[in-house]
């Protein structure tokens, strides 16, 4: 029986030869294009947000973007000159500002199967599973880098409990800054704690390091509390209503961000969204605000109502709820989270004893942020993932790179195999047998080696997708920081 593989990022992936299945590849292009099609959507969170740029080869490895800016309003008050002198007039210019960004490419690929015709039962439950996985794997892959770009680029955060970390006692140096995307991608799948190379600097200052400006010491800075508040200076407290609110009149009064009016990537519009702000968290957060006091209905006596009740039952579309009537909720299923350190903190895990991937027990897991002191500026929280990063974004905050589904055309009934093979897109997989396989040694030498799979006895799932997004305007996007709860 083969056994799960943990799924690491490899320059080279070494594939187990003790997997071997086969299958009946009878008309499979438009078998695995059909599956792929139908699981895009379950993984598709952010790109239905921000992934409007439809990108082709050959177009250049550099996207920039030109953002058309509007004259300012700067009167408060107006009176026009009388009928009989000759009027004054205002002359406005509109401006432009451009931003550029380097285009990535990623490749993904299956184990090797092999192929032997009296296998072909297994084609159903095990090769289309694997060719399901890699899709599942490539969007997620696309949602995690919109979200990389959304974190590290907004050039502020919100605090739930304390306001705006340009607003508020940071430890000093310590805030929240916009970085390029040069310095992104620096770091390394989490490993934010750059802080002593000054090239890693934003804005230019030396001092503000990338870990100062939302890395490890950012987040340990926000983190901890408690009674013996060793690590945090402005420690998070949980996602409430009331946060939630401040936090959009942030987007709407200080920044001025649009509402959105559509999304892309989907069959349909949803009404859900338009004339709204997004607040994309995980269901945990959700779930929490339906306890929150703030909806406390007053009763008895002395008792006063807080908040008018939010809609939050509503689900629409992959949108739920609607509060005050301005923002609706997008869930994301492996958000990011960290611990009390400022350590970011991986969703799942390879279990070796059983051969099952398992949720990482220090994800879920919601420590006190109490206890003694360690003596060494810690905590005692065994490193548990307490907090949690959402964002409440308006419209045009970043433009990205579409990464899947296939054209819409691909779903009609009017599909021929001379329309499917002109048609091609972003992140598409392809079952292929171009590749080297081991080999036990020849009559003449016994010492292993590989070769050509030239016999085509084994073959593999391939994808290359090309990654790219800039900001529209990144103050639209506002991440808010808490710390985790649940219902007791």
């Amino acid at each position: 029986m083969a056994s799960s593989v943990e799924a690491n990022a490899v320059n080279n992936a070494v594939n187990s030869a003790d997997d071997k299945t086969g299958g009946n590849f009878k008309k499979l292009s438009f078998y695995l294009a059909k599956n792929e099609v139908a699981l895009y959507p379950k993984w598709n969170v952010y790109d239905q947000l921000f992934g409007s740029i439809e990108w082709q080869p050959n177009m250049g490895s550099t996207l920039t973007g030109t953002t058309p800016t509007p004259s300012p309003v700067t009167r408060t008050t107006f009176m026009p000159e009388t009928l009989d002198k000759f009027p004054k007039k205002d002359q406005y210019t509109v401006g432009e500002y451009t931003e550029d960004a380097s285009l990535g490419m990623h490749r993904f690929e299956s184990n090797r199967f092999r192929f032997l015709n009296n296998f072909e039962s297994f084609w159903r439950d095990h090769l289309s599973y694997a060719q399901a996985d890699i899709v599942r794997q490539i969007q997620c892959a696309n949602n995690i880098f919109i979200r990389t770009l959304m974190y590290y680029q907004a050039p502020d955060a919100f605090v739930a409990g304390q306001g705006l970390s340009s607003q508020i006692g940071h430890t000093s140096g310590i805030r929240k800054r916009g970085f390029s995307q040069a310095s992104i991608r620096l770091i390394e799948n989490g490993a934010d704690a750059l802080d002593t190379d000054t090239t890693h600097s934003v804005n230019g200052t030396a001092a503000h390091t990338i870990s100062k400006s939302g890395g490890v010491l950012f987040k340990e800075d926000v983190a901890a509390g408690g009674t013996d508040d060793t690590d945090g200076n402005v420690p998070a407290g949980v996602l409430s209503l009331k946060e939630i609110f401040k936090a959009m009149l942030v987007l709407q009064e200080d920044v001025a961000a649009p509402t959105f009016d559509r999304i892309y990537n989907v069959p349909k519009q949803s009404e859900m969204v338009k004339g709204k702000y997004v607040l994309i968290c995980s269901t945990e957060a959700w779930s929490s605000l339906l306890w929150d006091t703030n909806l406390r209905t007053g009763t008895g006596s002395g008792a006063a109502t807080q908040l008018a009740p939010a809609n939050m039952n509503l689900l629409q579309d992959g949108f739920a709820g609607d509060l005050f009537g301005k923002v609706t909720a997008k869930f994301d299923q492996y958000p990011m989270r960290f611990d009390h350190n400022g350590d970011w903190v991986v969703p799942q895990k390879y279990d070796s004893a059983t051969g099952k991937v398992v949720p990482n027990p220090a994800y879920t897991a919601i420590g006190t942020g109490l206890g003694t002191d360690n003596n060494d500026g810690s905590l005692n929280d065994s490193g548990n993932a307490s907090y949690e990063v959402a964002f409440l974004v308006g419209a045009d905050a970043f433009k990205t790179i579409q990464v899947g589904p296939p054209p819409k055309e691909f779903a009609s009934k009017n599909m021929s195999a001379k329309k499917f093979y002109s048609m091609k897109w972003n992140g598409e997989v392809h079952l292929t047998d171009q590749f080297l396989v081991p080999t036990s040694g020849t009559a003449i030498s016994a010492t292993p080696g590989t070769e050509l799979n030239v016999y085509g006895d084994y073959l593999k799932f391939i994808s290359q997708a090309t990654f790219g997004g800039i900001p529209g305007d990144a103050r639209y996007c506002l991440p808010i920081i808490f710390k985790r709860q649940r219902v007791s």
